[in-house]
């Protein structure tokens, strides 16, 4: 997991080549820009967050998430899969799967402009929720093959 400010992804260089990609384009781009290509997955969402409480983590297999919050600020958390608790069974063919943590070992902390979370497949992330009052969020994720 990397959380750090947009302008300082340039100081990470990756073994993944459609990473790098992806991290080029966030810093050359207007993070509105639409984006057609095979390095990676642009999707833009907007929606109201839901109290923590109610929110389980998701992990995936086969991508690494990059979130991008544009307008906002939602509460998120990351944990080792390994201490994900009562999971749902992997879909394949959406590449996720859900569950719940009693771990204490984890990040939490809040996603706003001008910030970026990068999850790879061993980080199990809450993302979308709220610990006091709802937001209304719009933000990019990049879906980067592995």
């Amino acid at each position: 997991m990397i959380f750090d400010r947009i302008e300082n992804l340039a100081m990470y260089t990756f073994l993944n080549d459609h990473l790098n990609e992806a991290i080029k384009h966030i810093l050359s781009k207007p993070l509105t820009e639409s984006y057609t290509g095979d390095s990676f997955q642009k999707n833009t969402i907007q929606f109201t967050t839901t109290p923590v409480n109610e929110k389980k983590f998701e992990a995936h297999k086969k991508f690494i998430d990059i979130h991008i919050v544009l307008e906002g600020k939602e509460y998120v958390e990351c944990v080792n899969n390994g201490s994900l608790i009562d999971m749902t069974e992997y879909d394949d063919e959406h590449d996720i799967l859900f569950g719940d943590t009693n771990s204490t070992s984890k990040f939490s902390g809040s996603l706003e402009e001008g910030f970026a979370l990068i999850c790879f497949p061993e980080d199990a992330h809450l993302v979308g929720a709220h610990i006091d009052s709802v937001q209304e969020i719009k933000k990019v994720v990049f879906k980067v093959p592995i």
